[in-house]
């Protein structure tokens, strides 16, 4: 993409009871989606911008007005580092104010940040197999075989793959999303997918498709917070719905088998680069001041198909 998109470094408290790390951060992501234009929007900016990110991804449904400029001036003093994902609310006509201000020229499209190569996708956009998205991001993601500097790929998107009944009407989980592209994301190892939609936020382990029922992944990893990998092959692909950026929340039905954490409250997740890029430090930061999730992803061999 643009120069809009390159960026750098800083911070993170863990949770209590989890080992403290040392680490010197090289590059900071805060994540999330569904904000609206509201006082708990200005608080997750608030709260976000307290950790210094060098890179925001707003996940989508942004301003839920009818044009684009509320949310865009809640985030003004940020919109140099942020990258945006359209949502199901995120209209035509705010599409296009959205897409005019960040100078995008497709709503998918990918970008590389230190060691960690970033795949924005459209759900609002066709993505069935053999569509303009889906060739896109099958050849994007073949491409990162042949970037040696490319050890991590974060993929982002609105409505999710996989996601917990809750009392959101049309949150159900997207089902072509999900068989078309888990079996791509096994394939390439993407190590994490951030979604929203769903106002609330919760993680799966990692996981692999489940060719025989896609309604139920296969856990790989059953550690709830720390994912040491030392090989490439079958480690799965951690899901986390981030819907929590200031729009009404909703409440959770039941937790899955395959979610280790559920949080109902406002605020954001914030990714960290760290160990001379061998590790993402994760932290839910709740816009109250407290931790309600935090994980590690630990990796020391390159990415590669299989």
């Amino acid at each position: 993409m643009t120069s809009h998109y390159l960026l750098f470094c800083i911070g993170l408290s863990l949770l209590p009871l989890i080992p403290q790390y040392t680490y010197s951060s090289l590059f900071n992501v805060a994540a999330v989606g569904d904000w609206g234009c509201n006082d708990n929007s200005k608080n997750t900016l608030k709260n976000i911008s307290s950790k210094k990110p060098e890179l925001i991804l707003a996940l989508g449904d942004l301003s839920y007005e009818r044009t684009a400029e509320c949310w865009l001036e809640i985030i003004s003093s940020v919109d140099n580092i942020t990258s945006i994902v359209r949502g199901d609310h995120d209209n035509d006509f705010r599409t296009s104010q959205y897409m005019e201000h960040f100078n995008m020229s497709s709503e998918f499209y990918s970008f590389n940040q230190f060691n960690i190569h970033f795949l924005i996708m459209s759900t609002e956009l066709p993505y069935e197999l053999g569509s303009n998205q889906y060739e896109f991001v099958k050849s994007d993601l073949e491409n990162t075989l042949t970037n040696s500097s490319i050890k991590w790929i974060i993929i982002a998107y609105h409505q999710p793959a996989y996601i917990s009944p809750n009392d959101c009407q049309g949150c159900s989980p997207r089902v072509t999303l999900r068989e078309v592209y888990h079996p791509l994301f096994d394939r390439y190892n993407v190590d994490l997918v951030l979604q929203a939609h769903s106002h609330n936020y919760e993680r799966s382990y990692p996981i692999l498709y489940n060719n025989k029922d896609s309604e139920n992944p296969i856990i790989v990893n059953s550690n709830k917070n720390n994912y040491n990998y030392v090989s490439d092959k079958f480690h799965g692909t951690i899901f986390a719905t981030v819907g929590t950026g200031g729009a009404e929340l909703h409440n959770f039905e039941l937790k899955v088998p395959y979610i280790v954490t559920q949080h109902r409250g406002f605020g954001f997740l914030n990714l960290e680069l760290t160990n001379n890029g061998t590790r993402i430090n994760s932290t839910f930061y709740d816009n109250d001041g407290t931790v309600s999730d935090h994980f590690i992803i630990d990796k020391l061999v390159s990415t590669q198909a299989y």
